[in-house]
């Protein structure tokens, strides 16, 4: 299974070997100890635990988590990427468990691609046909290094030539056309898809070639021609050149999305590494999920034209509707708590000078385009512009349409000092109160509130649900239900129960936030989850959420990576199993699973203090810090106790539930 390479990787890796490489730690009884790598400190809170292959830190930063989780946060990877990192160290193959035949025919496409790449390269550099292509080159001052770099090639004219290089080293053409690089014409004759253009390749995150952009070298149509859809390759998802970019995008935590290729080259060429193209005229949502992990920071150097700023527009649009998150649940003078999404990212527009693209400032003038990046524009702001270009606010119907165009925006912005300038400024624009504007945004508020509400299920009344209780599902009954292979039982612990009941029902996430607020009790979060693959799931089902994506199980993959097909496989057939459940017990069933959860990891945890408490000797600075956890731990215990003593439904069910052994 993908969860056993998982604990392969960690059982051949010694955690304190590991984060030794990153902080210098100091035997400390039976555990080490350092200052935190994640945040400032003057005495040390970050331990790392040998007998359980854990780290913790007790200061301001509180998260913790295995060998994986540890790498993933110090190194700023995804979690493929760290999977590959230590898989390597460890000498692990991640493949050993995908699908042989899907992995060697995805194999057989890029290794075809990665042939074309260099027999384009080559052209360009040797051919004397391909004169012209440096000629291009020269005229938009893309040195040799950029063209080695990218490895920029050259496809000559003719219909035949990859085709008869491709089959001299005995590749069919079928095999051509699925990688993209041939085509059928008509009468059935095979030909390249590509011809008389320079050839930019495109790859992906682990740097190969996955297909490629043409730029014409003459009058044909169109100017720019990109690798069809294919298994390997797929545009919506695709960003250009983010493989050379994205360590440059996580030190500056910034990165700045142009629209063409050759921006792309020009800005790397000058040292400026964290821009990359998306394939089209607006970012898309994976594109975006995908920069996500990188940054938050986000600035689009469009053209300044009416359509660059059409597709800034879109691209904000769909920034909007991808990167929110459920923030703390806020109290109602009801009693009750609400939840509004807010934009999670910091989104700016740099916009260039009247008739120039960003390739245009870059090669007149660097200095420039950093000022501009710099200064570029927040997205509130732009909005602003942009709408008043749309009304005329010499009349009453356009300070009133510019309103309604605004007020969205405004309803947006979490920070209260932020939105009282822009609560403000239209209040200027519009010749009206800012009272008035509140008024407004109180209005646009309560709509949007009704309108959630009807999204959401109906809430079943309680004694409806104290008549109608069922004994909850757990691994027995629920793979007897489903019918699932025995295998496949003890796999299932707490946490991936808990996992399931999402699964089952995402918008649960939202409704147990607001439960455990009324208990007094923390959201859930990704700490709740020991084991690194289930952290990585959590906040992958919060992602969901807030996306367009139709199938959560491909999200999900996207998130992990292919390789843990099969936990996931595993995990989506017992949340299956759980579809049937009655609403009101899958609830309390999830609150009670997680509130034990953490009683768990709490006498867990008590346990690991009492240890060290043992072996500390004479380390005064210890002894303070752990007798502190302890009183922390008697109190979030007595606090978890109580929460779950004032719910009316059994908890015995899940105490015993609990006893089930699972993986970290």
């Amino acid at each position: 299974m993908a969860r056993s390479v998982i604990e392969e990787i960690k059982e051949r890796l010694d955690i304190v070997e590991v984060v030794g490489r990153y902080v210098p730690l100091k035997k400390s009884g039976t555990s080490y100890k350092a200052l935190c790598p994640f945040h400032t400190e003057k005495t040390p809170s970050f331990f790392v635990f040998p007998h359980t292959q854990t780290w913790r830190c007790f200061g301001a930063c509180g998260t913790g988590g295995d060998v994986i989780n540890f790498v993933q946060k110090r190194e700023g990877l995804d979690f493929p990427e760290t999977l590959r990192m230590l898989a390597r160290e460890a000498g692990v193959d991640l493949d050993r468990d995908r699908d042989p035949q899907l992995l060697a025919r995805q194999n057989l496409l890029r290794e075809l691609n990665h042939l074309a790449a260099a027999y384009y390269h080559n052209l360009l550099l040797n051919s004397p046909a391909a004169a012209a292509a440096r000629a291009y080159l020269q005229r938009r001052e893309i040195n040799d290094e950029t063209v080695r770099r990218f490895q920029l090639g050259f496809a000559p004219a003719g219909w035949e030539n990859l085709l008869a290089y491709l089959r001299e080293r005995e590749y069919n053409v079928e095999d051509m056309e699925a990688a993209g690089l041939v085509v059928f014409s008509d009468d059935g004759r095979p030909h390249d898809r590509f011809y008389n253009r320079l050839m930019i390749p495109i790859r992906d995150l682990q740097g190969r070639v996955i297909g490629f952009g043409g730029r014409t070298l003459g009058d044909g149509e169109p100017k720019y021609l990109n690798t069809a859809q294919t298994a390997i390759f797929d545009k919506s998802s695709t960003i250009f050149a983010l493989d050379l970019a994205k360590r440059s995008i996580r030190s500056r935590d910034e990165v700045v999305l142009v629209e063409g290729y050759m921006d792309v080259l020009s800005a790397h060429q000058r040292g400026f590494t964290n821009v990359v193209a998306v394939m089209g005229t607006a970012v898309t949502k994976q594109q975006l999920r995908r920069l996500s992990k990188y940054t938050r920071n986000f600035v689009f150097a469009l053209d300044a034209d009416a359509a660059g700023a059409n597709a800034t527009l879109r691209s904000a649009s769909v920034i909007r509707d991808t990167l929110t998150r459920s923030q703390v649940p806020v109290p109602t003078p009801w009693g009750k708590f609400r939840y509004e999404k807010r934009l999670d990212a910091v989104v700016k527009i740099a916009a260039m000078p009247p008739g120039q693209d960003p390739d245009d400032v870059l090669r007149t003038d660097p200095a420039l385009w950093q000022q501009l990046i710099a200064q570029a524009t927040p997205l509130v702001d732009f909005y602003f512009d942009m709408a008043l270009k749309e009304v005329d606010l010499n009349t009453a119907q356009g300070k009133s349409d510019l309103v309604r165009k605004l007020i969205p925006t405004i309803h947006e912005i979490d920070n209260p000092v932020e939105r009282r300038h822009y609560v403000g400024r239209l209040a200027n624009l519009a010749g009206v109160t800012e009272r008035e504007i509140d008024l407004e945004l109180e209005s646009y508020a309560r709509a949007l509130s009704r309108t959630r509400r009807r999204e959401e299920p109906p809430a079943v009344p309680s004694e409806t649900v104290e008549q109608s209780e069922e004994p909850p599902l757990w691994p027995e009954e629920a793979a007897t239900e489903a019918e699932a292979p025995a295998a496949t039982r003890p796999t299932i612990g707490p946490e991936e129960h808990i996992l399931a009941c999402l699964l089952a029902r995402p918008q649960l996430i939202l409704w147990a936030d607001g439960a455990l607020a009324e208990l007094r009790v923390e959201p859930v979060s990704s700490e709740d989850f020991e084991n690194s693959v289930n952290r990585v799931i959590f906040d992958a089902l919060q992602e969901f959420l807030y996306s367009d994506a139709d199938e959560i199980e491909e999200h999900l993959l996207e998130v992990l990576g292919d390789f843990t097909r099969t936990y996931l496989d595993e995990l989506t057939t017992y949340a299956d199993a759980l579809q049937n459940t009655d609403e009101d017990q899958l609830r309390k069933d999830l609150i009670n699973s997680v509130l034990n959860l953490r009683l768990a990891h709490l006498k867990q945890a008590r346990r690991n203090f009492e240890t060290e408490l043992r072996h500390c000797g004479n380390d005064k600075e210890q002894r303070e810090l752990l007798g502190r956890q302890l009183v922390d731990n008697t109190r979030q215990t007595k606090l978890l106790e109580k929460a779950l003593s004032s719910r009316s439904a059994s908890t015995q069910w899940v105490s015993e539930a609990l006893r089930y052994s699972f993986s970290t």
